[in-house]
């Protein structure tokens, strides 16, 4: 009776490894889609994208991605709008003003973003749900000190009420990034919906003559309500002439601009070269007539007679 031979397990290993590969290579890389919305004064509001895929064990961005971007519904009653992603991966899309009234009619919404399919991605669907909600900002005086007030509300069957619980920043818009109004970093909504910080940037520089500065409030990838934000100009700041030397006199500056004591030192310098140049000049013309006027003098004639002498002798 013959003996059954075993498949051994490194055959098996071999074989399952090879499959896996074959798999591998027919298989396209999944493109992963980050949706973000923005509600700005409670009344822009906006999506950004951005398109990444996984290789070399990181997230690499995806150029030039095109995606449908949807309110509710994927279908071209709602479309918000067609992007294509930059260099960076990223494209943004603003609410068009033809689904405000749909934009208007619920209290919740959900936007879905559609990535057309290509040769190296298969199409692929997200999708963000939020509640509609806004921030409101106020300012207080109280004692001569400022405070800063900020109300999420939100949007339900009876109009907009106060939201309790929500984490939110407030701080000052500045070029390089919003400057927090005082020690807090963040601050949580009570049951008014209201949070109040209080304002402890003294003689904040304006950004107009006015003494004005811009104070925000804003809400950062909030799970149920987006990013919100909200900014009012208020006359806490302190206008500063920037004082410029760019017109007058600098070591810095252009020919016609160069302090009078460089000037004057140039001058005097290149003065000096010349007169060395000329005084060189008149010495060696004054040795060429000195050379001039002095003739060699020659040596006389002997008398024949005493030559004559000179050779009987």
């Amino acid at each position: 009776m013959k003996k059954l031979h075993k498949p051994k397990p490194i055959c098996l290993a071999l074989a399952l490894a090879f499959c896996t590969v074959l798999f591998a290579q027919g298989e396209k890389p999944e493109l992963s889609v980050n949706l973000r919305y923005f509600n700005q004064n409670g009344s822009l509001q906006y999506l950004k994208v951005k398109t990444m895929v996984k290789e070399d064990n990181k997230l690499q961005p995806v150029t030039g991605a095109v995606l449908n971007l949807y309110l509710d519904e994927a279908n071209a009653d709602n479309l918000i709008g067609k992007v294509k992603t930059d260099e960076k991966g990223e494209a943004k899309s603003i609410v068009p003003p033809s689904l405000k009234d749909k934009w208007a009619t619920a209290t919740n919404h959900k936007f879905i973003a559609v990535s057309e399919k290509t040769k190296k991605f298969d199409e692929s669907t997200t999708e963000l749900a939020i509640t509609k909600a806004k921030i409101v900002l106020d300012t207080l005086n109280e004692d001569g000190t400022r405070k800063v007030t900020a109300h999420v509300l939100a949007f339900d069957s009876s109009g907009w009420v106060p939201e309790k619980g929500v984490e939110l920043k407030i701080g000052v818009r500045r070029l390089g990034g919003d400057l927090k109004v005082g020690e807090e970093e963040t601050y949580t909504t009570d049951s008014t919906g209201g949070a109040s910080g209080e304002f402890k940037l003294i003689n904040l520089p304006a950004i107009d003559g006015k003494n004005n500065i811009v104070l925000v409030a804003k809400t950062e990838d909030n799970e149920q309500y987006g990013n919100l934000s909200f900014e009012k100009t208020v006359p806490w700041g302190q206008f500063k002439k920037s004082e410029t030397n760019f017109d007058k006199r600098s070591l810095w500056g252009t020919r016609n601009k160069a302090p009078y004591w460089l000037l004057l030192m140039a001058g005097s310098i290149m003065a000096g070269v010349w007169a060395v140049i000329f005084y060189l000049i008149f010495q060696i013309r004054k040795i060429k007539k000195i050379g001039k006027g002095t003739q060699p003098q020659t040596a006389s004639p002997l008398p024949q007679k005493k030559e004559q002498a000179l050779t009987k002798a």
